[in-house]
C-alpha cells in the first residue's frame, strides 16, 4: 500500500507539473490576444470619434455653403435691381438729352428771332437817321412845322402836307414795330433762359441718376464677386471636409475589421485552450486507468512471487546492473526508484546535487519519471521523452520497459546537447521543450 500511494503521488505530481508548465505559455498567448483585442477596440473608438468629428465638420461646411449660396442669390437680386435702375437711368438720360436738344433748338430759334429783330431795328434806325439827315439838309426842323407851309417851297401845299403825314405815319408804325420787336426779343430771351435752366437742371438730374445707378451697380457687382469668392472657399472647405470624412470612415472600417479579427482570434484561442484542456484531462484519465491496471498487475505478480517464495523456492539471479543501486529485474522501476537510480548515474558525470535537482524538475515535467509515459500527440516515450522512443535503443534493446536504460540514454543526450541538466532545464523553461 505504501508503494501504491507513493506511486500515485508521483503520478499526480507529474500531471500537475506538466499542466503547470503548459498553462503559462497558453495563458500568455490568450493574454496577448486579449491585449490585441483591447487595442483594436481602442483604435475603433478613436476612429469612431474622428468620424463623428469629421461628420460634424462636413455638416458645418454644408451649412456654410448653403448660407453662401443664399447670399449669392440675394446679391444677384440686388445686382439685377441695380442693372434695372441703371438701364432706367440710361433711358432717362437719353430722354433728357432729347429734351435738352429741343431746348437748344428753341433757344437757337429765339436767338435767331432776336437777331432778326435787332437787324430790323437797325434798319429802322438807319431809315430814321436818313430821314433826319434829309430834314436837316432841307432846313426842315421838326420843331418848326410851319416851314412846311412856306411859300418859298416849290411843292404845292397839298403835297407838302401829304408828305408830312406820310412821314409821321411811317415813323409811328416803325416805332410801334420797334417796340413790339423789342418786347418779343425780351420775351424770347426770357423763354430761352428758362428753357436753358430747365434743360440744365434736367441734365444734372439725369446725370445724378445715372451716376447713382452706376454706383449701385458697381457695389452690387463687387458684392457678388466677394460672395462668389466666399462660395468657392466654402465649397473647397466642404470638399476637404468630405475627404477627411472619407479617410476617417476608411480608418474606422479598418479598425472595426481589426477588432473583429482580434475578437475572432481570442475566441479561437479560448476554444483551442478548452480543447487542449479537454484532451489533457482525457489523457490524464486514460493514463491513470492504465497506471492503475499496471499497478494491479504488479501487485498481482508480487503476490504470486511472495507465494512462490513461501512455497520453498529460493535463490537469486545474483545479477546486478549498474543502475545506481537498483536491480529491479527488467527495470520497471517506480518514479521514486527511477530517481534513486538516476542519482547514482548522475554522479558518474561529475554533476552535483544542484544538477540532480534540475534533472528532477525536468523529467517531472516531461514524464513524471514514469518509464512507460507516452505522449499521445507526439509519440515521445519514456522517462526522458525520447522522440521517437526508438532512439533509446542505442542505450539498450530493452529501452521500452527498462527505466535504467532510458535514464542512461537521457543523461547522455543532456550531456551532449546542453552540457548539464540545469542548462536543459533552463531551455525547457524558456521553450517548454528540451
Amino acid at each position: 500500500m505504501k508503494k501504491s500511494l507513493r506511486w500515485w503521488t508521483c503520478v499526480a505530481c507529474a500531471v500537475v507539473m506538466s499542466l503547470a508548465a503548459a498553462l503559462p505559455a497558453q495563458g500568455d498567448t490568450l493574454s496577448n490576444l486579449q491585449s490585441d483585442q483591447q487595442q483594436a477596440a481602442a483604435r475603433t473608438s478613436q476612429a469612431q470619434s474622428e468620424v463623428d468629428t469629421a461628420t460634424a465638420a462636413v455638416a458645418a461646411a454644408n451649412a456654410a455653403v448653403s448660407t453662401a449660396q443664399a447670399d449669392v442669390v440675394a446679391a444677384q437680386k440686388v445686382l439685377d435691381a441695380a442693372n434695372a435702375a441703371w438701364m432706367a437711368a440710361q433711358s432717362v438720360e437719353a430722354q433728357m438729352a432729347a429734351a435738352l436738344f429741343k431746348a437748344d433748338q428753341a433757344l437757337s430759334q429765339a436767338k435767331d428771332e432776336v437777331a432778326r429783330g435787332e437787324a430790323k431795328i437797325a434798319e429802322q434806325k438807319d431809315a430814321i437817321n436818313a430821314y433826319a439827315r434829309s430834314i436837316v439838309q432841307d432846313n426842315m426842323p421838326m420843331v418848326n412845322v410851319a416851314v412846311l407851309f412856306s411859300t418859298d417851297s416849290t411843292a404845292s401845299l397839298a403835297n407838302r402836307v401829304q408828305w408830312n403825314d406820310t412821314v409821321l405815319a411811317t415813323n409811328q408804325v416803325d416805332l410801334d414795330q420797334l417796340r413790339q420787336i423789342q418786347e418779343d426779343l425780351e420775351a424770347a430771351q426770357k423763354a430761352a433762359e428758362a428753357a436753358q435752366k430747365a434743360a440744365d437742371e434736367a441734365k444734372k438730374a439725369a446725370d445724378d441718376q445715372v451716376m447713382a445707378a452706376e454706383t449701385a451697380k458697381a457695389q452690387a457687382e463687387r458684392a457678388q464677386t466677394d460672395l462668389q469668392s466666399a462660395l468657392v472657399a466654402e465649397q473647397t472647405a466642404r470638399d476637404n471636409a468630405n475627404q477627411v470624412l472619407a479617410a476617417n470612415q476608411s480608418a474606422l472600417s479598418q479598425a472595426q475589421a481589426d477588432q473583429s479579427q482580434a475578437s475572432a482570434a481570442v475566441a479561437a484561442e479560448r476554444a483551442r485552450l478548452a480543447e487542449v484542456a479537454r484532451q489533457a484531462e482525457e489523457a490524464r484519465r486514460t493514463e491513470e486507468a492504465r497506471q492503475a491496471a499496471e499497478e494491479a498487475e504488479r501487485q498481482r505478480a508480487a503476490q504470486e512471487a511472495e507465494s512462490s517464495n513461501s512455497s520453498g523456492s529460493s535463490g537469486s539471479s545474483g545479477s546486478s546492473g549498474s543502475s545506481g543501486g537498483w536491480s529491479g529485474g527488467e527495470g520497471q522501476l517506480s518514479p521514486s526508484q527511477a530517481q534513486s537510480a538516476a542519482y547514482g548515474l548522475v554522479q558518474g558525470y561529475g554533476w552535483g546535487d544542484s544538477q540532480f535537482q534540475c534533472l528532477v524538475w525536468l523529467w517531472n515535467r516531461e514524464s513524471g519519471w514514469r518509464w512507460s509515459a507516452e505522449n499521445p500527440y507526439s509519440g515521445a516515450y519514456g522517462i526522458p521523452q525520447s522522440l521517437p522512443g526508438s532512439k533509446m535503443a542505442s542505450a539498450g534493446s530493452d529501452w521500452r520497459n527498462n527505466a535504467v536504460t532510458q535514464i542512461r540514454w537521457g543523461l547522455s543526450y543532456i550531456s551532449n546537447r546542453y552540457g548539464t541538466p540545469c542548462a536543459a532545464w533552463a531551455h525547457s523553461e524558456a521553450t517548454n521543450w528540451y
